[in-house]
């Protein structure tokens, strides 16, 4: 089986995570994150061969800051995960493993091969078909990575949306909301840095484990402990899942879309 990259919530989770075979830790760095509710500062982190996870919108003084912070890392930091192509250049003489996971752009094996000559990997975008990706695997220049079960981000502001709209229409503010927009659900969450909203339910790629690659990443934010240890038991008894565009390939016309609502 490959490596399992897992994003952290809960430190005091990691021994029994380890137990269930968890080989690399991924921890959302403070400051530099949004859309995920526990937070981790360097001096908070010190599980070994430990991973920072970067995913802010950066202004310039910001970006200065995370600069001077790569800069002075300690030695149990060993990986980055980032979606910011600016931070490559703040990378250049860090000696870590560089993993850009660009979201949504990463779907094309040529793409993914230029980006190679700047990173160590690369998780590639879940918009594709389980057959793109395996066309991506065959031709890459690099092992990639695979998002592999979590909630997939559908869109980020930098603006505090959901205390917007509560102070503007005197609602009951709540933090995480889920919203509805037709067929479709989302689930929104702020931090002083934006508001991130979700697809939801849950990715399942749990199928993509054999596959040939580097990382498995896991990216569970707002699931349960027990749910996360079952889930790397592949139990999904209590937790809602989809298999995203595994088999069902993107729509891109509009007029597709209609002949879909129809």
């Amino acid at each position: 089986m490959n490596k399992i990259l897992f994003l952290v919530q809960n430190i005091n989770l990691i021994p029994k995570l380890k137990e269930k075979k968890v080989d690399i830790f991924v921890f959302p760095l403070s400051f530099f994150c949004v859309g995920i509710p526990k937070t981790f500062t360097i001096n908070q982190i010190t599980e070994d061969n430990a991973y920072i996870f970067v995913n802010r919108i950066l202004n310039s003084k910001d970006a200065n800051k995370l600069n001077k912070l790569l800069h002075k890392l300690p030695n149990n930091i060993k990986g980055i995960i980032f979606d910011d192509i600016g931070v490559i250049k703040m990378l250049e003489d860090v000696k870590i493993h560089k993993i850009l996971y660009n979201t949504h752009f990463t779907t094309n094996f040529e793409s993914i091969n230029h980006l190679f000559s700047y990173v160590d990997d690369i998780i590639i975008s879940t918009d594709i078909t389980e057959k793109q990706i395996d066309k991506i695997i065959l031709k890459a220049n690099k092992k990639i990575s695979l998002f592999t079960f979590g909630l997939v981000p559908a869109m980020y502001s930098r603006r505090l949306l959901l205390t917007n709209d509560s102070l503007h229409y005197n609602k009951k503010y709540e933090n995480p909301l889920m919203l509805q927009n037709g067929k479709k659900t989302f689930l929104a969450f702020e931090n002083e840095y934006g508001t991130y909203l979700y697809h939801y339910p849950y990715y399942n790629g749990l199928r993509l484990l054999n596959k040939k690659c580097h990382f498995n990443f896991f990216y569970t934010p707002f699931m349960k402990d027990n749910d996360i240890l079952d889930l790397l038991d592949q139990k999904l008894t209590n937790i809602k899942w989809d298999y995203g565009f595994l088999d069902t390939k993107t729509i891109y016309k509009l007029k597709d879309i209609k002949k879909e609502a129809k």
